[in-house]
């Protein structure tokens, strides 16, 4: 017998339908089937090729796997939530709730009670065990995917044929059948409890065959009493795997416990200019340098990397004799004479056994099983100490962080580079607190001390920490390597892994926190291409600006490189190629500002060989039938009027940054030489006049630059120059064929324009 009612919830019909052993509820979108007796259910996506059969779920106490039975089933209305609840000692509450959003997601959560009279560890808690069979699309090929290697960083595979093929990822997991339009994302919402595991398995024209989304609490201790809440886990499908991403970031954010912080900013980081050898003095040369030339573009932040610490090593963070004057007056000169901000890395958890903070402190160190301080690893740099992991689940040692950067956000640092904290979170290490998680739970109560330290105004930039673990805690992420110095000679593999990972996490970007990459150098040791590419990288990904070289003896040439990556601040990337190849290399940036729009495409060769690489114009937005002009940046080359497509052949290890406006009947601007989106930050205004034939506009540089326009002038138009030569004549400079270079020199920081033709 079944019973069937309607229920209208923001703006979604939602049908549910109650049978003898199972309820149903659905929407336009998506389908979900719970049987009454063990908690077992199944989706079915209803406009893309996406279903899951016989999702299972489990929790793991004492050892032992707690399955439901006796379940007591509720369906709550008002949210659209299945609640099934069973009682072994231990009370579980399993909620599978339909959501409402545009996204249509199934959003899993649960509630652990123990009821048992005496403390219980919890052990792996099961919130999707499916050995069945789920479908991504046509099962004659096994999905892209994209994943989090590691803890922190986000890789991407295309498609393949093999046989089977295993999936393994932290926090998220998308799978991707691009010949069918469908993709699956399961990911969690929140990561504070535990670390977050997902896995999969294909099996060539079978399809899915494991799908599995775990937290291990490692025996955690719950209290007689107690209760928690485990991290809620979200499942989407759709026919466009780059929306479903977003998406799942979109969800991530609204999760978080703190607001999501969004923005770029652009600093200087002393690393590969000075290393160890950092000092006050060089700090505020460079400053100089910054103010002059990159100040009035957006630059912000002179950040002091390893180097500034007493003793040259991590545990005692007081500035050493390099910098005699301490951070505040510093910090004072830097605002006082250039109106710059002061940063520094620190690396807040890795504490040396030569530090006055290990020696008084042995007790907050993270342990082994016997209860000795365990070392982590030998400090790389001189003195080259052991080291050790402070243990923030010890109450002290939290405090301890929490100070430390009240200290010196007091001296008016504003900007932490937060270095080596993901490694408090290894699970061989100890905790105090056992009512703490092993692992991440460490981690997570770092970041939380941190962030209280620090201020809410303060930026906190991590390397390397769990994206989801972040949402709200960071304002922005590295989730690859060290770029090493310029002058790679060839050997761009960190430049390659770098792409990769800012590819693979386009939609974490000013949804969860500011994507970065690690800190530039940009001097005279790398070729040209090998500049370019590393400027390309971090200025198309939507990055801070962050530079790293000697600013004080700069060829003029590499300033005005730098300058065209500057301000930062741009619109979201979108890597077209994201689930065809490894390294996505080709990379969509949709402009659009009070002057106009148009679309930037970075396309890139990170292979040792020339490469073709294709963009196609339908992917952004252009109708098959429309004409569009192409002008490249680093070349300064108008490459003609392309319909359908545009194909370049790169040579190795290069990038080339690509222009493309809809063809206009009139005089159009196709590109600048000013900033690589060419266009999106100078250009304030502009304007044809069909009666005049006159264009005009207005730019925004900073005084004592150049700058051109090029412009593509149609047949039937020309020029207009009086003879002999006026003020009001056209000034414009013939480039070649139908293209033509109008230069402004910047008087002020903004400068207008007017160019007369004849028609």
């Amino acid at each position: 017998m079944t019973s069937v009612a309607t229920r209208l919830i923001g703006g979604f019909a939602i049908l549910v339908t109650i049978g003898l052993h199972s309820e149903t509820f659905s929407n336009s979108r998506v389908r979900v089937t719970v049987d009454d007796t063990n908690s077992i259910w199944s989706a079915q996506w209803l406009d893309t090729d996406v279903s899951l059969s016989g999702v299972g779920f489990a929790v793991e106490v004492e050892g032992r796997t707690l399955k439901p039975k006796s379940v007591s089933t509720k369906f709550d209305r008002e949210s659209n939530t299945m609640v099934q609840s069973w009682t072994e000692g231990v009370e579980v509450t399993r909620s599978v709730k339909l959501s409402i959003n545009a996204d249509a997601s199934i959003r899993l959560s649960a509630r652990v009670v123990n009821r048992t009279g005496h403390d219980v560890q919890l052990n792996t808690q099961h919130f999707i065990d499916l050995y069945g069979h789920f479908r991504v699309g046509d099962s004659n090929r096994n999905p892209a995917s994209v994943y989090i290697a590691g803890a922190s960083e986000l890789q991407c595979l295309p498609a393949d044929q093999s046989a089977e093929r295993d999936y393994a990822s932290s926090q998220v997991l998308a799978l991707v059948n691009s010949a069918s339009k469908a993709a699956l994302v399961v990911g969690f919402l929140s990561a504070s409890q535990a670390r977050a595991d997902l896995s999969a398995k294909f099996k060539l024209n079978e399809g899915g065959v494991r799908l599995l989304a775990h937290q291990p609490f490692l025996g955690r201790v719950l209290s007689a009493g107690e209760t928690i809440d485990l991290d809620s886990v979200y499942i989407a499908a759709n026919k466009n795997p780059y929306l479903a991403l977003e998406q799942y970031g979109d969800a991530v954010a609204a999760s978080a416990k703190e607001p999501v912080r969004t923005k770029a900013t652009a600093l200087w980081c002393s690393w590969y200019a000075h290393r160890m050898a950092v000092s006050e003095d060089l700090v505020l040369a460079n400053a100089a340098v910054a103010a002059k030339y990159f100040k009035p573009l957006g630059f912000e932040i002179m950040q002091i990397d390893h180097g500034w610490q007493r003793g040259d090593v991590t545990g005692d963070w007081a500035p050493n004799e390099r910098f005699p004057h301490g951070f505040r007056r510093l910090a004072e000169q830097l605002q006082s004479r250039y109106g710059l901000k002061l940063g520094v890395w620190i690396a807040p958890t890795d504490v040396a056994e030569t530090s006055e903070t290990f020696q008084k402190h042995r007790d907050w160190m993270l342990k082994d099983q016997a209860g000795n301080p365990l070392v982590n690893w030998k400090w790389y740099w001189k003195p080259n100490p052991n080291c050790y992991e402070l243990d923030a689940s010890n109450a002290e040692a939290k405090k301890w962080i929490e100070q430390t950067f009240a200290q010196l956000t007091s001296w008016g640092v504003s900007y932490y580079k937060i270095d080596f904290i993901a490694a408090s979170a290894g699970e061989h290490f100890v905790q105090k607190d056992p009512k703490t998680t092993r692992g991440w739970g460490v981690l997570h109560n770092a970041m939380e001390s941190l962030r209280r330290g620090a201020g809410q105004a303060a930026w906190i930039r991590y390397c390397q920490t769990p994206p989801v673990l972040s949402a709200g805690l960071a304002d922005s992420v590295i989730g690859g390597n060290d770029t090493l110095d310029a002058g790679l000679n060839g050997n761009i593999e960190v430049l390659r892994t770098s792409a990769r990972s800012l590819a693979a996490g386009y939609w974490l970007n000013d949804r969860v926190y500011h994507r970065e990459v690690c800190d530039m150098s940009v001097r005279m040791q790398a070729d040209i291409e090998e500049t370019r590419l590393r400027m390309a990288i971090m200025t198309l990904a939507g990055c801070s600006i962050s530079f790293s070289d000697e600013f004080q003896y700069l060829p003029t040439s590499r300033i005005r490189m730098m300058q065209s990556c500057l301000p930062p601040g741009n619109p979201p990337m979108n890597p077209l190629d994201l689930f065809e190849r490894a390294i996505p290399s080709v990379w969509a940036v949709h402009c659009k500002n009070h002057a106009d729009e148009w679309d930037v495409v970075g396309v890139f060769n990170f292979e040792k060989q020339p490469e073709e690489r294709t963009v196609d114009l339908s992917a952004l937005g252009f109708p098959p039938e429309t004409d569009a002009t192409v002008f490249e940046f680093w070349e300064q080359r108008f490459l003609g009027i392309q319909r359908g497509k545009v194909t370049l052949t790169l040579p190795p290890q290069t990038s080339r940054i690509l222009a493309i406006h809809k063809l206009s009947p009139h005089p159009q601007i196709v590109g600048t030489d000013m900033h690589l989106l060419q266009g999106y930050h100078e250009l304030t205004k502009l304007n044809w006049d069909d009666k005049t034939d006159v264009l005009s506009g207005e730019c925004k540089r900073m005084p004592e630059v150049t700058g051109q326009l090029f412009i593509y002038i149609p047949k039937g138009f020309n020029p207009r120059f009086d003879f002999p030569l006026t003020g009001k004549s056209a000034s414009l400079t013939h480039i070649s064929d139908q293209l033509w270079a109008h230069e402004i020199a910047f008087t002020n920081s903004v400068q207008a324009w007017t160019i007369p033709f004849e028609h």
